[in-house]
């Protein structure tokens, strides 16, 4: 997706076109060798209005630039709702972990194409970037970003972080957690079931393509 910076600073620069004249926020970032991640705040609606925006102009500079024909960006882009402030946390610490656990970089701070340091020591971030949301989220906490981000650097084993960072206590977990675990880090309803030790049939059930669970609707203890 990115053959030289020069294509990396033309998609950074129809997102700060594409974040000004769209009603969403970007909170973070992180460019990889095949795709971006992002976090944004906004409607649904007005995310795709704005991933369409960028993507499509951005493939059609690609192929002028580098005389191509066929489509870059291979299938329509992939979002998931981040269920709560504790969700969120490990989210922000997943993106910046991406580049490390693909093998760009040892740790966050060193890989440019992101928002990390910006986040982290106060870098000056893109124009797109808004800070104050993961400030937020790690303002009133023992571990800083910085530190949550170290402890995954050290603890690192090759993919994605534990289920204790990302799932709530059993009677705090939701229909929503379960899907953003499965959905992002791709975890198995066995592997959540597991760490819960509980069956894994109403986490299956909860996963299924055809279920549309009430929201926020809640695995008692007692199941």
């Amino acid at each position: 997706m990115f053959a030289d910076d020069e294509d990396r600073e033309r998609f950074y620069r129809l997102l700060d076109t594409g974040i000004a004249s769209h009603k969403v926020e970007c909170h973070q970032d992180v460019q990889m060798g095949n795709h971006v991640h992002l976090l944004l705040e906004g409607a649904i609606a007005d995310v795709s209005k704005l991933v369409w925006f960028v993507s499509h102009r951005y493939a059609l500079a690609y192929n002028r630039r580098h005389g191509h024909i066929n489509h870059l960006i291979g299938r329509r882009f992939y979002a998931s709702d981040v269920p709560d402030l504790h969700a969120a946390r490990a989210v922000v610490v997943y993106i910046a972990m991406n580049p490390v656990r693909a093998g760009l970089c040892a740790h966050p701070r060193d890989w440019v194409h992101g928002s990390f340091r910006a986040h982290a020591d106060g870098t000056p971030g893109r124009a797109h970037l808004t800070t104050d949301y993961v400030q937020h989220l790690f303002s009133n906490r023992k571990t800083t970003l910085q530190a949550a981000v170290d402890a995954a650097v050290a603890l690192e084993t090759g993919g994605k972080p534990q289920l204790a960072a990302i799932l709530p206590t059993a009677n705090h977990l939701t229909t929503e957690h379960v899907r953003h675990a499965r959905q992002v880090y791709g975890y198995t309803a066995d592997e959540i079931a597991a760490h819960y030790e509980r069956s894994a049939r109403t986490i299956t059930r909860w996963l299924s393509d055809a279920y549309e669970p009430p929201r926020l609707k809640r695995l008692s203890t007692s199941q």
